[in-house]
């Protein structure tokens, strides 16, 4: 008798598929390039596919998901030897021309000072700001305890007003 998997592997695929544009957003906030982030969306497709039967509770499938979304990530990173996390999870929409809407020397300012930061806090503000991830699902998908994102997230402002009034 052939034992069944007791979560079925189709109904992943098919949350993948309905968040595909979350799954992107995630990975190109880390490769910064469009063809690097889908060929770890796929990569991280195919190992649901050969691992699922690992999953206990069908529930904690997101955040395993992008746990692994995000090890590969890191892993392709080293890879290519791009130890930098991009500073927009997605290219800004185009402004009209003659659109001056202010903010741009502000949004570069910021963008300069976090990418100063180390890669920890990085990841914190990109996940936080940028993905608009909760506390608790930042900590799953790291693996830290809420309490330490809170902190991390806490030190890295400190860090970036720091920064920012200095220049």
């Amino acid at each position: 008798m052939i034992a069944q998997p007791l979560i079925n592997q189709n109904d992943f695929i098919s949350y993948v598929c309905d968040n595909r544009n979350s799954y992107y957003r995630l990975a190109w906030s880390f490769m910064h390039n469009e063809a690097d982030a889908m060929d770890a969306v796929s990569q991280m497709t195919i190992t649901i596919i050969e691992k699922c039967h690992t999953l206990r509770e069908s529930n904690a499938f997101p955040v395993w998901s992008k746990k692994i979304l995000i090890n590969i990530c890191r892993s392709k990173l080293k890879q290519n030897k791009q130890h930098e996390l991009p500073l927009d999870p997605l290219p800004e929409p185009e402004q009209p021309r003659g659109d001056n809407s202010g903010g741009s020397d502000d949004k570069l300012l910021i963008r300069a000072a976090i990418a100063n930061l180390s890669e920890q806090y990085k990841e914190i503000i990109i996940m936080r700001y940028y993905l608009c991830y909760e506390y608790k699902e930042i900590a799953e998908i790291l693996n830290i305890p809420e309490g330490t994102v809170k902190s991390r997230l806490h030190r890295a402002i400190d860090k970036l007003k720091q920064e920012v009034k200095g220049e």
